[in-house]
């Protein structure tokens, strides 16, 4: 793999993104980002102006199964492991009708999700483990490169699958032609044939 290739998937080693948008009424709004598996995700969100809309919070699997849904009355927050690779979605609905508000009512959302290890508790694992800060970070160094070795072998892995799909497109491509040209080949001949046939009948050649 190119180093440039190398040097982005260590910048996007445990991704950190914080969001702010507005939903209305009878709205739903996904942000999805592509995890892989055995990934730790945590997050949280908040309502700015907490007097109005109540969208729901929902997460999605890739194969588009609730895995946690959440009322957003309060600030609240979320962790999970991931079970496969895959799209998971973060979504905020307000499809449920609420006839005390006026039409147009927006509401302004805050939204924070993480994943890698960013998602890890570094803190947290050193008292558990009673590590040192050097032992800590000689930790989170060994983690690092663990995902960046489990990304290349994910990388290396949609390469080969894209490059067998293009080889198996370009054989059928190639294919499909020499049968075209075998069926034009073959309409030629036997027109030709008919014309012959046609003119010797009505006695013009």
């Amino acid at each position: 793999m190119k180093l440039k290739n190398l040097l982005f998937i260590v910048c996007l080693l445990g991704l950190v993104t914080a969001l702010q948008f507005d939903i209305g009424q009878r709205e739903e709004k996904c942000i999805y980002e592509e995890i892989e598996h055995d990934s730790l995700v945590t997050g949280d969100f908040e309502l700015m102006d907490p007097i109005l809309l109540h969208p729901e919070f929902i997460i999605y699997n890739p194969q588009k199964q609730v895995i946690q849904k959440k009322q957003t009355n309060q600030p609240g927050k979320f962790a999970f492991h991931t079970d496969q690779t895959g799209d998971y979605h973060f979504c905020f609905s307000t499809k449920k009708p609420q006839p005390s508000l006026q039409s147009g009512t927006i509401q302004r959302v805050s939204f924070n999700y993480k994943y890698g290890i960013a998602a890890r508790d570094y803190e947290d694992i050193a008292k558990k483990e009673h590590l040192g800060p050097l032992e800590r970070e000689i930790r989170k160094m060994q983690d690092q490169v663990l995902e960046i070795h489990t990304d290349i072998i994910y990388a290396k892995g949609r390469e080969e699958a894209m490059r067998n799909t293009n080889e198996s497109t370009n054989s059928r491509v190639m294919w499909f032609s020499i049968l075209s040209i075998l069926v034009l080949f073959t309409t030629g001949i036997l027109q030709v044939y008919y014309l012959k046939g046609f003119f010797k009948k009505r006695k013009i050649i």
